[in-house]
């Protein structure tokens, strides 16, 4: 008995030795704030105790674009984006809860209706009634749920490489999202969460990953261990997905593009064809040589392509404004 009970406190030494050895902790929020911020950079009360980190850029007097990113993203990833659409439309990006400078929501609730709500209030504050919604995996999923629900605020959506669809295809999830959901992950990467393991994640999402920098896996990092942005990780990822609200994606009446990165292992190209079959009118466009951010990894294509789908769904809109009488053509 002796003997097994030191053998169990030799093993509670080495696991809290570990624990403070592997241990990383929070990035400083001010530190952060002035390293990732940048002119367009600014903050909205939330109205629930916190605030939304957002930028504004381009040309002000183009078509609005929001700009959604997805889980454990941040708003930097449509950066590259930005600077090749930026002088023909007004973009608008914002760090979701639990994310990037925005940090954790206050109250904890990181639902479809919580974040749909933060990106409303950044319209109102901006002042733009209407924008193209574009997102990017759970933005993508945010994106098409704000279409449902407040499609009054939505001009078009592009979904890229979006989650949400309900098909028999199983989802095997990266290795950041596999510990997040298991019980032991949830315990553990609120406080331990190494440099390798974001590197490992972001490579699953790419089909080049050699063509991640360190500066881009740092941000990544950095961002992550924002002050709350780790906890709040595991709180979303207890929060419902509402499967069942994609029986009614098939109601969506704005126009709606798609694009989808052919070697995307974590939402396969075949929940994009999904999309297709139930959004009538959609158009589907898939890259070859890209994975789950293509927006990231292969952004000329992605700038294109949203640049030439909005002008001629702008184009097809002023034809019916100009006669009201004309039945409104579908986008292909």
């Amino acid at each position: 008995m002796k003997t097994l009970l030191r053998i169990l406190l030799a093993l509670i030494i080495i696991l809290v030795a570990a624990f403070f050895i592997f241990r990383t902790p929070d990035t400083d929020r001010a530190e952060m704030i002035a390293k990732y911020s940048n002119e367009a950079s600014q903050f909205v009360d939330d109205g629930a105790g916190g605030q939304i980190h957002y930028r504004d850029e381009g040309n002000k007097d183009g078509p609005a674009i929001l700009l959604i990113h997805g889980s454990n993203s941040l708003l930097q990833t449509w950066e590259p984006v930005v600077a090749l659409l930026g002088d023909k439309y007004r973009l608008i990006s914002l760090d979701l809860y639990g994310h990037g400078l925005t940090g954790p929501q206050a109250q904890g609730d990181y639902s479809a209706d919580a974040n749909i709500a933060a990106a409303t209030k950044v319209l109102d504050t901006v002042g733009v009634e209407r924008a193209y919604w574009v997102g990017n995996s759970m933005g993508g999923w945010l994106s098409w749920r704000a279409g449902l629900a407040v499609p009054d605020r939505v001009s078009g959506l592009v979904l890229i490489d979006a989650s949400g669809a309900q098909t028999d295809e199983k989802i095997k999830p990266y290795l950041g999202a596999r510990l997040a959901q298991s019980s032991v992950g949830q315990l553990l990467l609120p406080e331990i969460t190494p440099k390798f393991l974001v590197r490992s994640s972001l490579e699953e999402n790419f089909a080049q990953p050699e063509r991640l920098t360190d500066e881009l896996v740092t941000r990544y990092w950095e961002l992550l261990r924002f002050p709350g942005n780790r906890q709040a990780s595991v709180a979303r990822g207890k929060t419902p997905r509402e499967p069942e609200k994609w029986a009614e994606v098939g109601n969506l009446k704005m126009p709606v593009l798609l694009l989808w990165g052919e070697q995307d292992k974590v939402i396969p190209v075949s929940h994009g064809k999904a999309f297709e079959e139930a959004i009538a009118g959609s158009k589907l466009i898939i890259y070859k040589d890209a994975g789950h951010l293509p927006m990231e990894e292969t952004p000329d294509q992605v700038a294109r392509d949203i640049g030439t789908w909005i002008a001629g769904t702008e184009a097809l809109n002023g034809d019916a404004a100009d006669d009201p009488e004309k039945e409104p053509e579908e986008v292909s």
